[in-house]
């Protein structure tokens, strides 16, 4: 499991407003208020998703530590403890992580600020946090009830573990399932105000939790702030074609059945909707076949990790502005940098003395896509850098480490040079 799917994983709320007033006590739901409310709301989020619960979703309060004890428990079952370490130390390498960055105890003290509530497709139960504000809580009901709703037919937990192995895909299929949460609860605010039964002091209540200020995510590394939130704001975006205005006709039942069944197959689909849903410009990104080079690096030397970073990550080490949790627009969440990617692949190794390296190989769409991804590198980007036609290769590696020679032997490996005459 790696760091971008782990918003689907948990299955949670963020709420996307902020405000600096301070919170006051608000009044809660006690369980039999939930009970209750989330018979009324599944009704309702039964029109709205156009399907039908196959039976009753369990309802439970739970309080922050106990939420916490689920986070964990969850993201070492997809993501093991060691794997985790072995990542961040890839990312940092990259340029994409703070050195020393610690992701799971962050994550884990971010989803503690933000969660609200969630809902756990091993226990079919959707589970509300004590300090959920009762006004704001119907909006909630309406987002993870269609996760249940829509566990309960296209068993999401499975099609999260077949997305295992690919980042970049893993964060493609969390979109999926948090952007048909985003959908349905969208189209229920709307129909709710319409018909005057949303409580205007519901969204105020929810800009004055903890949640809402976002402290701990405002000060999380780019690249976290962007993985977590993406699957929100650009699940919501992509299934609705790139207009999300469009949600005022409603939920779009049959396109969202449609990428359950046909997830896209990159970030670049979800930032670029008409790479996905026009057969015309439909863009299947390139296969690397990076081999394994610890022989390159010395004796003794062993890959530990493997993976695929795409443009939703590589647009933090090339000049991408801060995710902003309110917007929609997909090119505020990439950079000229990162368009034109077409496939990457990066492998972690680790030396018999605690040295180690990262070797990212990326091919782009022309040789001009992969000059410009070479010219927006920041500072934090790795300096040992090969380019070959419309592929680039980047080694970040501790000192001792034979860079460029590594860099040369990806690169020769992944688009071999041209024979001599």
């Amino acid at each position: 499991m790696h760091l971008r799917s782990l918003s689907a994983l948990i299955l949670l709320a963020l709420p996307a407003s902020a405000s600096a007033a301070p919170a006051a006590p608000k009044a809660s739901l006690t369980e039999g208020e939930a009970k209750a409310l989330a018979v009324e709301v599944s009704a309702a989020v039964e029109s709205l998703r156009g399907l039908k619960f196959k039976r009753p979703v369990a309802v439970k309060l739970v309080d922050d530590a106990a939420a916490r004890k689920h986070f964990q428990k969850r993201l070492e079952k997809f993501w093991p403890p060691e794997e985790a370490a072995l990542e961040q130390k890839a990312q940092a390498q990259l340029g994409l992580l703070p050195p020393g960055t610690d992701v799971v105890q962050s994550l884990l003290d971010l989803l503690e600020e933000q969660a609200g509530g969630y809902y756990d497709p091993s226990s079919d139960t959707f589970f509300i946090l004590t300090d959920m504000p009762k006004a704001a809580a119907s909006i909630l009901f309406a987002h993870e009830l269609t996760h249940a709703l829509d566990d309960q037919h296209f068993y999401l937990d499975a099609r999260l573990m077949a997305a295992v192995e690919d980042d970049d895909r893993g964060t493609t299929v969390g979109a999926v399932i948090e952007g048909s949460g985003m959908l349905v609860m969208s189209a229920y605010m709307v129909r709710e105000q319409t018909a005057g039964r949303l409580d205007p002091q519901a969204m105020l209540e929810l800009a004055e939790t903890e949640a809402g200020k976002a402290e701990k995510l405002g000060a999380a590394p780019p690249l976290m702030q962007r993985l977590l939130l993406a699957p929100y704001m650009l699940g919501l975006s992509f299934l609705t074609r790139g207009n999300p205005l469009a949600i005022a006709r409603g939920v779009p039942a049959d396109d969202v059945n449609r990428v359950f069944a046909e997830p896209p197959l990159s970030t670049e689909q979800l930032l670029h909707p008409e790479k996905y849903w026009d057969e015309a410009t439909r863009d299947t990104p390139q296969t690397i076949d990076l081999p394994d080079l610890s022989a390159q690096i010395g004796v003794g030397w062993k890959r530990r990790l493997s993976g695929v970073l795409g443009e939703l990550s590589l647009a933090v080490i090339t000049g991408a502005p801060a995710a902003d949790p309110r917007s929609l627009d997909a090119h505020n969440w990439t950079s000229k940098g990162a368009q034109g990617w077409d496939g990457d692949r990066y492998h972690y190794y680790e030396g018999p003395s605690g040295g180690s390296a990262t070797v990212l190989a990326t091919v782009w769409d022309s040789p001009q896509e992969a000059v410009e991804f070479e010219a927006s590198l920041v500072a934090a980007a790795p300096k040992v850098r090969l380019r070959r036609g419309s592929h680039v290769v980047l080694v970040g590696a501790t000192d001792g480490v034979p860079a460029a020679k590594l860099a040369a032997a990806a690169l020769d490996a992944v688009v071999p040079p041209p024979v001599k005459k």
